[in-house]
């Protein structure tokens, strides 16, 4: 039966990420030995933090006293994952989020752009907004064994689970500031109820927002200048309700509702996703809601994955989903946590160490 594991919100290269820690990194990987061989690792958004840190730092970290490095970059810990070939995958697959989202615009402007001007042919004048890259340049960091099996999908990947049609996104697309600040409602209103319109102008926003932040981490000190004035805003912008460090609520599964809708147009069982940093469940029918759409009505599991960001004063060293079909009866989508320490629990469940 499939398994599949899911991270979110790695951010390597932020100073915060608390696999930089070696006894974090050890637990993780000797939990995942455990669970026999895994379909596939779902790599869902911000894996690389390129808004305030270099890809060069992000993906081969800094090096320290041997043999662990200051700050283990991604490659390193992929490396550290699958060493002695005692975890094994069929595939990985990468979802950019916002602050990987570079990996998208470089994938998308070669195959939307540049491919067919290398041709001899005319680009086609609309954004891309989806895609799936089973060549792409990132999956060089990962281990030879796995390469031919890294594929990039872009803006979301749906899977089987148990008989029920899962999804799984970053969730970038449900944060209002990523896409400066007009949701799809007011898109569609604005555009007079074109919602292929709407739709366009929401994608365009948000590879806006991203220019910004992409244009400004070439160099070190307006990367620390960012990252500085952004957590500034986000702090502002949660005290005033941003989607940031909030749990899943009302408002948050309208914007899943709104995303499914209208850009999506899919109708899943379970919506997986991260961005947020605050892991959590909900079902759709524990709210009452009178909205008409797809999502709010439905019985719809919601699972937030979390972050691998060490809070402040906290213990917690980060969180991650499993999902098995041969689980039983509301154990297929399992949270489990990481202490700094390097055990793992399972979310209202056992130690693992």
């Amino acid at each position: 039966m499939p398994k599949r594991l899911i991270f979110s919100d790695l951010h390597f290269g932020d100073p915060s990420c608390s696999l930089y820690e070696e006894t974090v990194a050890d637990g993780l990987r000797d939990f995942v030995r455990g669970l026999e061989p895994v379909d596939e690792l779902i790599l869902a958004g911000d894996v690389l933090d390129g808004n305030i840190s270099s890809l060069t730092m992000a993906i081969w970290g800094r090096k320290g006293t041997e043999p662990w490095p200051e700050q283990i970059g991604f490659q390193g810990w992929l490396d550290h994952l699958f060493a002695d070939d005692a975890f094994k995958v069929d595939r990985i697959v990468y979802i950019p989020g916002n602050h990987d989202y570079i990996i998208w615009n470089i994938l998308s402007t070669e195959k939307a752009f540049v491919e067919p001007i290398s041709n001899g042919e005319i680009p086609v004048d609309l954004p891309l907004m989806e895609a799936v890259f089973f060549r792409p340049f990132i999956r060089g960091v990962a281990p030879v064994k796995l390469r031919d099996r890294f594929v990039v999908v872009y803006p979301d990947y749906r899977f089987a689970l148990n008989g029920r049609e899962a999804l799984v996104t970053h969730g970038h697309y449900l944060d209002d500031k990523q896409t400066l600040f007009k949701n799809l409602d007011e898109l569609v209103r604005q555009e007079n109820g074109d919602t292929s319109k709407a739709v366009r102008d929401f994608f365009i926003r948000t590879a806006q927002y991203q220019a910004v932040a992409s244009a400004v981490s070439y160099v070190k000190s307006t990367r620390g200048l960012v990252d500085k004035i952004h957590k500034g805003i986000s702090n502002i912008c949660d005290i005033c309700g941003s989607a940031r460090n909030q749990p899943i609520d009302e408002e948050m599964l309208n914007a899943i509702d709104m995303y499914l809708y209208y850009f999506r147009h899919q109708s899943p069982d379970v919506f997986l996703f991260g961005h947020t940093h605050q892991a959590g469940h909900v079902n759709t029918l524990d709210y009452d809601s009178k909205k008409d759409k797809w999502l709010l009505g439905r019985a719809v599991d919601v699972w937030n994955d979390g972050t691998f960001l060490t809070p402040p004063s906290s213990d917690r060293a980060g969180t991650f989903i499993l999902t098995d079909d041969g689980a039983g009866v509301g154990r297929e989508v399992l949270l489990y946590e990481v202490d700094i320490d390097g055990a793992v629990t399972e979310k209202g469940g056992n130690r693992h160490e």
